[in-house]
């Protein structure tokens, strides 16, 4: 799981999947205090409160268009959009794997070849033994 989340390298989200972080933490904090301030700032100015729920940002805001694993870089620097992206740099389990991927891309780009791989031969299920989505945040 871990590599694949460095699939985040490319592509983007809506504002509102990462307002939480950046506006409502909890009760107490209103910002994620795991979420780099000046990051914080950088999504602030695309998506104020009052965004059109069509604005999407790039998950990767140092080369969103490129498949590297500068995704991971960003980890380090408290730059990943979503909670989970972050916990895999505060989670003591996956952390070791983040800085190692961070320092080198060959290990980073040959892990996640190897989970594809692995993910091919699952196979898919349709029908009543499955489902495949028309977004992923949501059962059809």
């Amino acid at each position: 799981m871990i590599s694949f989340s460095g699939a985040h390298t490319l592509g983007f989200a809506h504002c509102k999947l990462v307002f939480n972080r950046i506006y409502n933490f909890n009760s107490t904090t209103k910002v994620d205090p795991t979420v780099n301030k000046d990051y914080v700032a950088a999504l602030q100015g695309p998506c104020p409160r009052n965004v059109d729920p069509s604005v999407a940002i790039n998950m990767d805001p140092t080369t969103p268009r490129q498949f590297d694993n500068v995704y991971y870089q960003n980890l380090q620097q408290g730059k990943g959009l979503f909670t989970s992206d972050q916990d895999l740099c505060t989670d003591r389990r996956s952390k070791p794997i983040v800085n190692l991927w961070a320092g080198n891309a060959k290990l980073f780009n040959q892990a996640f070849v190897n989970s594809m791989i692995k993910l091919g031969r699952v196979g898919v299920k349709t029908g009543r033994n499955g489902n495949i989505r028309r977004d992923c945040g949501v059962l059809n």
